[in-house]
């Protein structure tokens, strides 16, 4: 029995059939419905759980490291007008102007929709999506974009331990933590950010395969050009150039350019990145993410569209306000997504119409 025939006995269909369904609902699923049904086509996007799920699932209180103007859909948007262009917002003010602009221009959502499979071609495509009782919800439409992002499942590194209790690859709910030797994998910002938020309560060790000069290159970026004036990393320890090849038994042995070492830790954060939902994915589209450069079409199956972090473009990207940010590029590819839909859409609807 396949997933979508156990997800319920109770299959339900919806009576309307949609030109697009688009499936996620952050910022560039947003943009997406946005221009869609600006354009008059019968758009429906659903979410797996609240609108940015993935947003929600960030650092509480992170700092955004781009301006707010590169990432918001609303140029009326109340934060922008309270604060400005180059404001860098927390994740929750991000979470609201999305949330605000979805209700403002009454974007067709259903929330608590998660889908699981798609069957069909090109014009002719049945979704099964599972709602939030676990029903199983039947959707027809003509095409389909996929703006689910990539933070379904963490990247691994193939090391013995990785995969115990006390290895974490998201980080949040971090308030709790002290008096704690805490392991940081990962030379990103969201590991500078982690144990910003840590060092002054705990005890830090940081293994980045980069070199020291790139991570002092990045901490000061994180300092001063994105708002971060006051983060400090005391209590911390950086091995950079190194990496750790076991974390078993709760102690990391870490290869450094002057040998292993091994440091006993209690919790550890492997921050080195998400890839979307694999599964998902290998039943759409064989596991084969490349798209069209041009309209983001599938290479794999054409009418499924490839948008946001599927298609490689940053949250920064997104668009809509060009008269905020004119160089943003997101507004290049919204207005890709915009004329491809168009030019296969549109006139299909108003003939039918």
């Amino acid at each position: 029995m396949s997933e979508a025939q156990s997800a319920s006995s109770d299959d339900r269909s919806d009576t309307t059939r949609y030109d697009v369904v688009v499936v996620g609902c952050g910022g560039w699923g947003l943009a997406v419905l946005k221009v869609l049904t600006d354009m008059g086509l019968r758009v429906l996007g659903i979410e797996r759980k609240e609108i940015c799920h993935n947003l929600r699932n960030y650092m509480k209180n992170m700092m955004m490291h781009s301006f707010l103007s590169y990432m918001v859909l609303d140029p009326e948007d109340a934060i922008l007008a309270r604060e400005g262009n180059e404001y860098h917002p927390r994740i929750e003010e991000l979470i609201q102007s999305y949330s605000d602009f979805a209700v403002k221009f009454d974007l067709p959502i259903k929330t608590h929709h998660q889908l699981v499979d798609i069957e069909g071609v090109k014009d002719d495509f049945a979704l099964t999506v599972r709602d939030g009782e676990g029903r199983a919800v039947r959707l027809t439409a003509k095409r389909v974009v996929l703006a689910t992002g990539s933070y379904d499942e963490p990247n691994l590194a193939g090391i013995p331990g990785e995969l115990n209790g006390s290895v974490q690859h998201y980080f949040h709910e971090w308030e709790h933590i002290s008096d704690q030797r805490v392991l940081f994998i990962g030379g990103g910002f969201s590991s500078a950010d982690g144990i910003v938020a840590l060092c002054p309560r705990n005890t830090i060790l940081w293994v980045v395969r980069k070199s020291s000069e790139a991570v002092e290159n990045m901490l000061h970026l994180q300092k001063t050009k994105w708002g971060q004036h006051d983060a400090r990393l005391v209590n911390t320890e950086i091995l950079t150039e190194s990496r750790v090849i076991s974390l078993e038994n709760n102690t990391a042995v870490v290869q450094t350019p002057d040998g292993n070492i091994t440091w006993n830790y209690d919790l550890c954060y492997m921050l080195i990145g998400h890839r979307p939902d694999q599964d998902l994915y290998t039943r759409l589209l064989n596991g084969n993410l490349e798209f069209d450069e041009e309209t983001f079409e599938s290479c794999q199956r054409p009418g499924l569209y490839l948008v946001g972090a599927l298609a490689k473009k940053h949250l920064e990207h997104i668009g809509l306000t060009q008269n905020l940010c004119p160089d943003n590029e997101g507004v290049r590819y919204i207005e890709r997504i915009r004329s491809a839909m168009q030019q296969e859409l549109r006139c299909n609807y108003q003939k039918i119409n």
